[in-house]
């Protein structure tokens, strides 16, 4: 198995475009970045504003990240945005099974049910595997199912009631704000040369999707994609460890030592 890249999906989980991945990650691991998106592919009132989505990712314990993102659409002369910070989203990705020879990686992707605004939240299982086609090419391939149910509060950011108050449980389809983000078979590949670029391809369970990535300053990663050939998002993220020092900080200690 190799180890897990910083490349993430729209809302800063380990993934392609639009689809998350069950890819290991190391202990200690930090990501962060933003994602933009078009406004007939976004997830904001009748697909009428483009947006972003920013985000960081935080890997605690082993198998298990924990994710925060915003929600923030832009405003437009056609629609103007009245909120400065948009919707935010909790949620947590628990790896059920690491990847051996003959056996993919398996993790469950849950948010919490605090958001008012249900049209980013994941609830999916997902399983990947690298496969290696040459010296300096891999594949990763994943595949998943998203839950046509969601939990969420239903009610606005004008009413005042407690965070827990006026959960709902109910079909997907039933939100008059309806995105079908991952709800039902999703599936993509990235292929990786020298783990430094990439390109890939997705069903998000709604529509096809084809981009590329590169790493720049080893940390530092660039993403662009065309959402079903017809609009482009794109989006960047920086991650680092919070286990490991700074190389001048390791060489003072070397020193003092």
């Amino acid at each position: 198995m190799l180890p897990g890249l910083a490349q993430t999906n729209i809302s800063g989980k380990a993934g392609l475009i639009y689809t998350p991945a069950a890819r290991c990650t190391e202990d200690g691991n930090v990501e962060i970045g933003g994602h933009f998106f078009p406004r007939d592919y976004g997830f904001g009132t009748d697909n009428r504003n483009p947006g972003r989505v920013i985000y960081m990712n935080l890997t605690v314990l082993p198998r298990f990240d924990i994710n925060i993102n915003m929600l923030q659409l832009f405003s437009t002369d056609e629609k103007p945005v009245k909120q400065g910070l948009g919707d935010r989203q909790l949620d947590f990705r628990y790896l059920i099974l690491k990847e051996k020879a003959k056996q993919p990686s398996l993790a469950v992707i849950m948010s919490t049910p605090t958001s008012i605004s249900p049209t980013l939240l994941t609830h999916a299982l997902v399983a990947t595997k690298n496969v290696k086609i040459t010296e300096i090419i891999n594949a990763e391939i994943s595949a998943g199912y998203g839950s046509p149910y969601h939990i969420y509060r239903k009610g606005s950011t004008l009413e005042n009631y407690g965070l827990f108050a006026n959960m709902v449980f109910e079909k997907k389809n039933k939100y008059r704000r309806h995105k079908h983000y991952l709800e039902g078979p999703f599936g993509g590949v990235s292929l990786q040369v020298r783990k430094k670029y990439g390109l890939m391809l997705e069903y998000d369970s709604k529509n096809i999707n084809a981009g590329v990535y590169a790493t720049v300053l080893k940390n530092w990663i660039v993403q662009a994609a065309v959402l079903n050939a017809e609009q482009i998002t794109f989006g960047t993220s920086y991650n680092f460890s919070l286990l490991k020092l700074p190389k001048r900080i390791m060489k003072l200690h070397e020193k003092q030592n």
